[in-house]
């Protein structure tokens, strides 16, 4: 420990207990909970990172001319 700053030797906590533990624990929930809804969806998304990307902005082509309304007369 140091003399002279303790706070610099205490180890961080999240809700009393240490960081690394709170995080894994709710790492683990927050992926617990979609799993029980659909059991594929980790497997699709760790896939889908090994995916480009399909759309690039850059190579869209502009906007389309805007729609002119056309009255029609009904005599």
């Amino acid at each position: 420990r140091h003399r002279g700053y303790p706070a610099l030797s205490r180890p961080l906590t999240v809700l009393g207990c240490e960081q690394r533990l709170f995080l894994g624990t709710a790492g683990f929930g927050a992926g617990r909970l979609p799993t029980r809804r659909d059991p594929c969806l980790p497997a699709v998304l760790l896939r889908s990172a090994a995916c480009g990307r399909r759309y690039n902005p850059a190579l869209r082509s502009p906007a389309p001319e805007p729609l002119r309304l056309v009255r029609e007369d009904s005599a």
